[in-house]
C-alpha cells in the first residue's frame, strides 16, 4: 500500500489546531475498504467521501491485496522467508507476516512507512509478534530503509528477499519510482524478487477521468502507467509466471489476462534478480 505522506497528503485537509481532531489515515482507510477492523469512525467517514468522489479506489485496494496474497504465498513456497514491504502494509486484512506464516516456517517481515502515526499504529498491532518489525523511512531513500534497525536485525541481504511495492508506485514520479526499484534490485541478493502493482487506464476510462480531474486542494490523482513505460525499470531481471498481468489475477503457474480483459485497473508483475548476475 502507498505511504501515507506521499499518496494521501492531498486528501487530508488542514484544520486549525483548536478544531483538529483525529485525522484519517491512509492505512486505516485501506483497512476499512478491505472490511478489516483496525480503523476508526473518522476513517470510515473519510473513506465514504473518497468512494463518492473516486469510487475506483476501494476496488484498487482490494485488487492490490489479492495480488499481495498470491505473491507472498508463491514466494514463501519457493523458499524465500524474508519480506520487505514498502508502504505501510498495516493495518490490513491478511498482512504479509500472516500470509507468509501459513506457507513457510518462521518468516521475517519488515514493514516500512514514512507517516509517524501509521508507523506507531502498525507497531502496536505487531507488538510481541516474533520476527516482525515496523520502521519509519521514506521508501525512495533506499539507503535509509536498508539502514533501519528492523532491516538490520531481521533481513539478511546476502540471502534472497521479497521486496513488495504493492500500491506505491502510482504515488511517485517516473524518476523516483525507477530509481527506487533500481536501488532495491541492486541491494538484494540474486534470487530475490521485486513484486509491483501499477495503476493503468487500460480498460478503465474512469481512472483516466479521475487522473485528469483538476486539483481542488485534496483530490489525489494517480499516475497511470503501462508495461512499455516501466519495462526499462526491470532490465536485468527475469519476469515470473505470466509477466505483466491483471494484478488480482496474477498466478505463477499459468498465463493471466491483462487489465483490459478484467477491468481491474492494475498491472501486477513479479521480477526475479538472476542468480548468475554480476
Amino acid at each position: 500500500m502507498a505511504t501515507s505522506e506521499q499518496t494521501w497528503g492531498a486528501w487530508v485537509r488542514d484544520e486549525p489546531p483548536e478544531l483538529a481532531g483525529p485525522r484519517p489515515s491512509a492505512a486505516r482507510i485501506f483497512d476499512h475498504f478491505l472490511g478489516g477492523t483496525d480503523h476508526f469512525a473518522v476513517d470510515c467517514e473519510f473513506g465514504d467521501e473518497i468512494d463518492r468522489v473516486a469510487p475506483a479506489l476501494s476496488g484498487l485496494c482490494r485488487d492490490t491485496r489479492r495480488f499481495s496474497r498470491a505473491v507472498v504465498r508463491h514466494v514463501a513456497e519457493s523458499g524465500i522467508d524474508q519480506f520487505l514491504e514498502l508502504g505501510s502494509g498495516l493495518p490490513t486484512v491478511d498482512p504479509v507476516h500472516a500470509v507468509a506464516a501459513r506457507h513457510t516456517r518462521a518468516p521475517r517481515v519488515v514493514y516500512v512507512d514514512s507517516d509517524p502515526d501509521t508507523v506507531a499504529h502498525a507497531a502496536r498491532l505487531v507488538d510481541g509478534v516474533p520476527r516482525v518489525a515496523v520502521e519509519r523511512a521514506d521508501l525512495v531513500d533506499v539507503e535509509a530503509v536498508l539502514a533501519t534497525a528492523g532491516v538490520g536485525e531481521l533481513i539478511d541481504l546476502r540471502r534472497p528477499v521479497a521486496v513488495l511495492a504493492a500500491g506505491v508506485l502510482s504515488a511517485l514520479d517516473d524518476e523516483a519510482a525507477r530509481a527506487a526499484l533500481q536501488g532495491y534490485r541492486d541491494a538484494v541478493a540474486p534470487g530475490s524478487v521485486l513484486a509491483v502493482t501499477q495503476s493503468t487506464g487500460v480498460g478503465r476510462p474512469d481512472l483516466v477521468a479521475w487522473r485528469d480531474l483538476p486539483h481542488t486542494g485534496w483530490t489525489y490523482a494517480p499516475r497511470l502507467r503501462d508495461p512499455e513505460d516501466m519495462a526499462p525499470w526491470f532490465a536485468d531481471t527475469e519476469l515470473v509466471g505470466p509477466g505483466w498481468a491483471s494484478a488480482p489475477h496474477w498466478t505463477p503457474d499459468s498465463a493471466a489476462p491483462g487489465p483490459a480483459e478484467t477491468g481491474s485497473g492494475l498491472w501486477g508483475v513479479v521480477a526475479r534478480v538472476p542468480r548468475g548476475r554480476g
